[in-house]
């Protein structure tokens, strides 16, 4: 038996010095995922929320950390799970993060004057690309960008929440982020016209300004 799996047995058994190691170990990665989706003060409550139903129990199934079955480390799937109920939160109170349009005109100017003109021109031409570019991808290369880029999920997160090793989940990771990259600069060849060399340099410019769009573009 795992370290990991004997400690939330314990722990759902009630054993007092296991759910210290919980509160001294495990809670602060907690706080910290969901101060990255929240405010600190609603990040709080859903945070003691979580902690309730793994280490109490809320109802006659009582403390679902016993549902932790050895599969990635417990640290991880705990703070899978803050996240989805910050995420839940998030939604429900149809909070937002703001994206400024200013920042496509502020992403790295470019020092060749005729690219830049043509970034200016053609801001509108390039997000709609890359929308195209997001449709044309498999639902589970869209999923992935979404739980790495919007609910922050890391590879060893994404490898515990697929099941798969976290080699693989880079490399799923990997290869969505290169199809979301061919499918805008095919959709740009066939609306602005200009040399693949070109769209290069554009995507290449702009490209943190669209990792920061993908937030807006997947959000449900």
């Amino acid at each position: 038996m795992s370290a990991d799996l004997e400690l939330a047995q314990s722990i759902a058994r009630g054993d007092t010095a296991a759910l210290a190691e919980f509160e001294a170990r495990i809670m602060p990665a907690l706080h910290v995922a969901a101060r990255r989706l929240l405010p600190a003060d609603v990040a709080a409550d859903v945070v003691a929320a979580v902690r309730e139903k793994l280490v109490v129990g809320t109802d006659e199934r009582g403390p679902r950390i016993a549902d932790y079955e050895g599969q990635g480390e417990l640290i991880v799937w705990a703070r899978v799970i803050t996240i989805r109920a910050a995420l839940s939160e998030l939604r429900r109170e149809q909070r937002s993060m703001p994206i400024d349009d200013e920042l496509w005109a502020a992403a790295s100017p470019s020092c060749d004057p005729a690219l830049a003109l043509i970034k200016r021109e053609s801001a509108e031409a390039i997000k709609g690309a890359f929308h195209a570019g997001l449709a044309a991808l498999e639902p589970r290369q869209r999923n992935l960008l979404r739980q790495h880029l919007l609910d922050g999920l890391s590879i060893d997160e994404l490898g515990a929440m697929y099941q798969i090793h976290r080699v693989t989940a880079a490399r799923w990771l990997t290869a969505a982020r290169a199809d979301l990259w061919a499918h805008t600069k095919k959709q740009l060849r066939q609306t602005l016209g200009v040399s693949d060399s070109q769209i290069g340099l554009m995507l290449d410019e702009i490209r943190s300004t669209l990792d920061l769009s993908i937030e807006r573009a997947l959000t449900p």
